[in-house]
């Protein structure tokens, strides 16, 4: 996905006690610094009660950190650990489902229309460049795809996604332990987001990173370590910074961005937090849409929730 990374490793821990939703000083650090972690229990606010019955008391979800890339070794994550923390609720909530078939709505996102190719948008210098970057992609095909799919290949290491990835795995938990599926959004949504910025656009993003294809790969190093170090405001950091990209590209990657997780977010959030009100949820969607001061775990704290992060 169109994220981008900058050279910041924080290294501080979470405090163990729940942090509640509640408004901070202008020059106080924003709460959302504060949460490190990938497995978070979130707690709604006790449910107000009559004069003679007594208040009751919520049941907690969970909230976790998805990365499309990388082992569970590479991720530092407890297989069975997570597995039985996920058997412990009673709904699985992802982004869309794992298993969904693209069909031709979808498939306009992510195939440019003929006569219009990618050696046609950034040049046949540039594909050929690209072709070597990605192997994995037959020529042909490649030559058809959109420049955010190549930019999302290319992000993930060139690892396409696949039924060993971590989202699949979840979702293949979740269905031995017989849990109730529910998804945010249709894959047609999905990859409206992704696509929402003109493909010219797309290829000068994609002509940036082909001329020094070295910095996608330093930062999926420093992704993975952020993440093993449970650091995901470090990660949105870098995504801030958008290292290796003009003024120009940074508006544009600035945009995509803000399709594909502010928008989302606030689509969402209404979604999440009437599942979450009823208890035992564990919710899997991607890192970056937790964190940050228009995440998810930001959104939920201002709704009165409490956040704490759980050692995974």
């Amino acid at each position: 996905m169109p994220t981008n990374f900058r050279l910041l490793l924080i290294a501080a821990l979470l405090s163990a006690s729940p942090i509640c939703g509640a408004s901070v000083d202008d020059g106080a650090t924003p709460l959302w610094r504060n949460w490190r972690g990938v497995l978070f229990r979130v707690t709604p606010p006790t449910t107000a009660a009559g004069a003679d019955a007594k208040a009751e008391q919520p049941e907690s979800s969970f909230l976790f950190a998805s990365i499309h890339y990388g082992s569970l070794d590479e991720l530092g994550i407890d297989a069975d650990q997570l597995r039985d923390v996920l058997a412990s609720t009673g709904t699985l909530v992802d982004e869309s489902a794992s298993g969904a078939s693209f069909d031709a709505e979808s498939d306009r996102h992510r195939f440019l229309a003929p006569p219009i190719t990618l050696p046609t948008l950034i040049g046949s210098k540039a594909f050929d460049s690209l072709v070597l970057l990605v192997p994995e992609l037959p020529s042909e095909r490649l030559s058809r795809l959109k420049p955010w799919v190549v930019l999302s290949v290319l992000e993930s290491r060139g690892e396409i996604a696949s039924g060993g990835n971590l989202d699949h795995q979840i979702a293949r938990w979740a269905d031995e332990a017989g849990l109730r599926r529910v998804h945010l959004e249709t894959l047609a949504d999905q990859m409206r987001a992704l696509d929402c910025v003109s493909e010219r656009e797309q290829a000068q993003i994609l002509e940036r990173r082909i001329e020094a294809p070295w910095v996608l790969k330093e930062q999926s190093v420093r992704v993975l370590g952020y993440y093993r170090n449970r650091d995901l405001p470090a990660w949105m950091d870098e995504v801030d910074a958008m290292v290796g990209l003009d003024p120009v590209t940074k508006l544009i990657e600035s945009r995509a961005r803000d399709c594909l997780l502010s928008d989302r977010n606030k689509r969402w959030i209404s979604q999440l937090d009437a599942l979450l009100r009823s208890g035992r949820c564990f919710v899997a969607v991607g890192a970056l849409h937790l964190t940050g001061e228009a995440g998810l775990l930001a959104q939920l704290a201002q709704r009165g929730y409490s956040v704490s992060a759980e050692p995974l």
